[in-house]
């Protein structure tokens, strides 16, 4: 390049420098008995067994690259749920599946519609995707506004994400209200449904696997982080329509689920049994967790995550304060509530603790 010349500017550099990181360093805490954190949804229970085992035998191939597409993974979700390998993605994580999609289905001047408070990476992905992100509030009962979300729809408008059980407010979208609202959009709108809870939910009918079957527009988008406890594996997944399916693996970065990773969620698809009672514990700490806070005055939201709402307006950020200082971590979102994970007695402990506290400096 001649001296004189300036070299180019990179593209969308005003975009992506406008973006703060995905997720700042957690402010430092000290407690005497360690610091227990309730603030990522983790799943607090120990690996199962069996995929302990299958974490020992990978380590024997770890000098091998993974398969590229992770096909193994791929055909075993689509035995599971018994449809054809052809509609599955996979990919290091639901929230890399949801990028895959983006990357695939927009571009510069399109709109992806996405609800808010929500996973804070939506307007991430989104934009480094190089869409436009357009948030839709929440109603006042931590529920998705699907009129709105309708009335914001247009000609730009190319993804709706929804999220069902919703994070952090834990709110499902009633089924008949879901199919209404699929059933309302222009064909050139795919509906992302974030179900990386549903597990949770013990109601089979708002997991709407048979939806995909009348409404060609819609992806199920789920991952192994939550229910299956593989969080620090990265795998996840997504069901959708064949063109739309093969359009998204076009997109996955080679190599991104790992050897690791594909084989542990392979394993974790099969422990049915395991899976069933630790899903059972988790519902039960909700329950009682969700006990435990009314009888101390709040009022958190009926949850089908493995998570509970306080919704606390100006008061957010005073709470997550006093649970830090009782040793628990949960998640504040500023001026709207606090997200709790559920965890195990000791956390519940010091949560019902700091909420007492936290009540009495109110009185």
């Amino acid at each position: 390049m001649p001296t004189n010349q300036v070299p180019p500017a990179p593209l969308r550099t005003t975009e992506i420098s406008r973006l703060p990181a995905y997720r700042a360093a957690d402010p430092p805490a000290k407690h005497a008995d360690g610091l227990l954190d309730l603030a990522n949804n983790e799943l607090t229970l120990p690996p199962l067994p069996a995929v302990v085992e299958s974490l020992r035998l990978s380590a024997r191939s770890v000098h091998l690259y993974p398969d590229p597409t992770a096909r193994t993974l791929r055909q075993a979700v689509a035995r599971h749920f018994a449809t054809d390998p052809e509609e599955i993605v996979v990919g290091p994580g639901s929230g890399a599946v949801l990028h895959q999609l983006l990357l695939a289905l927009c571009g510069p001047g399109d709109e992806v519609l996405y609800p808010w408070p929500g996973f804070d990476a939506y307007p991430f992905l989104i934009t480094t995707a190089g869409a436009q992100g357009t948030p839709v509030p929440l109603t006042p009962s931590g529920e998705h506004d699907l009129s709105a979300f309708a009335a914001k729809v247009d000609t730009r408008t190319r993804i709706v994400v929804l999220c069902s059980p919703h994070n952090p407010t834990g709110r499902r979208i009633p089924r008949t209200e879901l199919a209404a609202f699929l059933g309302s959009l222009p064909p050139h709108v795919v509906t992302v449904l974030d179900q990386a809870y549903v597990e949770f939910d013990e109601h089979e009918e708002t997991h709407n696997l048979d939806l995909l079957r009348t409404a060609p527009r819609l992806v199920l988008l789920r991952t192994f982080s939550k229910a299956y406890g593989l969080a620090g594996l990265r795998a996840g997944y997504a069901l959708a329509a064949p063109d739309l399916a093969g359009l998204a693996y076009k997109t996955l970065l080679p190599f991104s689920v790992t050897r690791t990773a594909e084989h542990a969620a392979q394993v974790s698809l099969e422990q049915h049994g395991q899976l069933a009672a630790r899903l059972d514990t988790v519902r039960r700490g909700r329950s009682l967790l969700s006990a435990g806070l009314r009888a101390e005055g709040l009022d958190p939201l009926p949850s089908f995550g493995n998570f509970l709402w306080l919704p606390l307006g100006a008061a957010t950020e005073r709470f997550a304060q006093v649970t830090l200082a009782a040793g628990v971590r949960v998640r504040a979102y500023p001026g709207a509530g606090v997200r709790i994970t559920v965890g195990g007695d000791e956390a519940h402990r010091r949560v019902l603790d700091a909420a007492r506290l936290f009540r009495t400096a109110d009185t």
